[in-house]
């Protein structure tokens, strides 16, 4: 009897067991669907924060397109940013549809909450809204809602204004400031300025110095502007995402003279190399002085300014990492330096990287309308493109060029209307960036404007008329050739060896040029210099 009393009071255990198991394996079930939902919606937010960031990347790439030389209309501020004065800061704006974009006041969905941080002090209200110290405080004082920007829609993104709109809202355009990063100068504090704009010189980036207009106006060497690009995006999910990108225009290759080469240089033949700069002196009435008597005479040479110019006696006519030869009677070398030519100095030139730079947006003599045939040998490093004669490198002006600074075009090439400004005509001067991807021989007239870049070794045997900068990788050769002569008004850049050897009995002129240097704009967009995320 026992033993049945026992068994009757087990009676629904199993039961018991089963509904705490289905209960254990339903909290189980639970805990999986609330992972696999939180899974979901983490990977959700993320690629909503992916998206409100490469739309932002998307802004900072239109700014560098409308950055380029010649885009319109220009986003391109001219000054720093001040009260009262609208070309100081651009916005460009995407609304989407019903969307108002007004990133200048506070009322706004997409109220710009970084400028304060840029510590511009022309914008007083802005640079006083934020202590140095809180630099990770959004900004909430706004300067009003006119006359200190300049505001124009995207002309990139083919569906704003609609709901399929890319979802960056606003890109800010604004030169860089000295202590844009208070407490952080680009320049030492106790040499640096605050709210001075900062320029690019193709290594570093430096503090305009005092006086000088703008970067590209500055002479003593060669600058551009740096620009800084703020972009903001926010999705419809509310995901908002900020990135500031710096750019500039790689500045103009500036020689140190008319010859710049990487080792030693010969000299042969009938030969003129100028170092001073023929855009500011009067290179047709230099004067020298010579004192002492054989191989003890020092010649001494002087060139009078252009009107209304200063005259550049700071370049050599040749700069050698090598040695160069003693000019004989028939060739002439000028310069305002001492000495005329610089041998055994430091190379700071790094051709391979130039020629990297230019040749992407270069037009390419394989194609249209060169089409040469350039093969590389086996076991060599460039090819060779052959033998060309009467080439045409961009349009040249009329030599000599004159005026040096805007030169006259050669009616030879066809009409120009210089009552306008710019010219127009195809007969205008046009410099072009010109990429020959091995050796190459010019001989007979030809002519040029703006950078030939040969990745190899170049001999002119003949006439060249060329206006800008020709940059070889190898060697280069002026050979002469019968009656053509060979005037090169910029500099030449030589990466290996530069010899001059007119043993043909032509003859080479070459003047150093910064205007030819520095007129060569390349049309594209400004290069990155860094980029990074904002976090307010």
């Amino acid at each position: 009897m026992m033993n049945v009393r026992a068994g009757k009071n087990e009676r629904g255990i199993a039961l018991l067991m089963c509904m705490l198991a289905l209960l254990l394996i339903t909290a189980i079930a639970m805990g999986l669907i609330f992972m696999a939902d939180t899974e979901t919606a983490i990977n959700g937010n993320y690629r909503d924060e992916q998206k409100a960031y490469f739309a932002a990347m998307a802004g900072l790439q239109e700014a560098r397109v409308r950055l380029m030389t010649g885009v319109s209309p220009t986003i391109k501020p001219l000054i720093m940013p001040a009260s009262g004065t609208a070309t100081g800061v651009y916005y460009i704006l995407n609304a989407g549809s019903g969307e108002t974009v007004a990133p200048w006041l506070t009322t706004n969905k997409f109220f710009d909450t970084e400028l304060c941080h840029e510590q511009f002090t022309g914008l007083s209200t802005i640079s006083s809204d934020v202590a140095a110290s809180a630099l990770n405080v959004p900004c909430s004082t706004s300067q009003g809602s006119s006359g200190w920007y300049t505001s124009a829609t995207s002309t990139s993104d083919p569906y704003k204004g609609t709901t399929g709109s890319l979802d960056y809202k606003w890109v800010r355009v604004t030169q860089k400031a000295n202590a844009s990063a208070t407490p952080y100068l680009v320049t030492a504090a106790s040499t640096g300025t605050a709210n001075y704009p900062i320029c690019w010189d193709g290594t570093h980036q430096l503090q305009l110095p005092g006086g000088a207009g703008t970067c590209e106006a500055y002479s003593a060497t060669s600058f551009t502007t740096v620009y800084r690009l703020t972009s903001m995006a926010m999705t419809s999910l509310g995901s908002r995402r900020m990135v500031q990108m710096e750019v500039a225009n790689n500045p103009p290759i500036v020689t140190k003279g008319a010859v710049d080469s990487q080792d030693h240089v010969t000299l042969n033949g009938a030969l003129e190399v100028n170092g001073f700069d023929s855009c500011s002196c009067d290179t047709a009435h230099c004067a020298s002085t010579t004192t002492g008597n054989g191989s003890n005479a020092v010649t001494t040479w002087t060139c009078p300014s252009l009107p209304g110019k200063t005259c550049d006696t700071s370049k050599y006519a040749i700069y050698a990492s090598g040695t160069v030869d003693n000019p004989n009677r028939s060739e002439t070398l000028k310069a305002g330096t001492d000495p005329i030519v610089a041998q055994n100095q430091a190379w700071t030139y790094d051709i391979p990287a130039m020629i990297n730079s230019y040749k992407s947006s270069a037009t390419d003599v394989r194609s249209a309308p060169y089409n040469y045939s350039c093969t590389v040998a086996t076991g060599t490093a460039n090819g060779d493109c052959g033998n060309e004669t009467r080439q045409q490198f961009g349009i040249p002006p009329a030599f000599p060029p004159t005026p040096p600074d805007h030169p006259l075009p050669d009616s030879s090439f066809g009409a120009c209307n210089t009552s306008v400004t710019p010219w127009t005509g195809a007969g205008c001067p046009t410099p072009q960036v010109t990429y020959v991807p091995g050796n190459l021989q010019i001989t007979a007239g030809s002519t040029g404007n703006g950078i030939l870049i040969v990745d190899g070794d170049l001999n002119i045997h003949g006439g060249l008329q060329f206006y800008g900068l020709i940059l070889v990788r190898g060697v280069v050769k002026f050979t002469g050739g019968g009656s053509d002569r060979t005037n090169i008004v910029g500099a030449v850049l030589a990466g290996q060896e530069s010899y001059v050897d007119n043993t043909l009995g032509g003859s080479a002129v070459i003047n150093f040029n910064a205007c030819a240097l520095k007129n060569n704009n390349v049309p594209s967009p400004p290069s990155m210099l860094n980029i990074h995320e904002v976090s307010y």
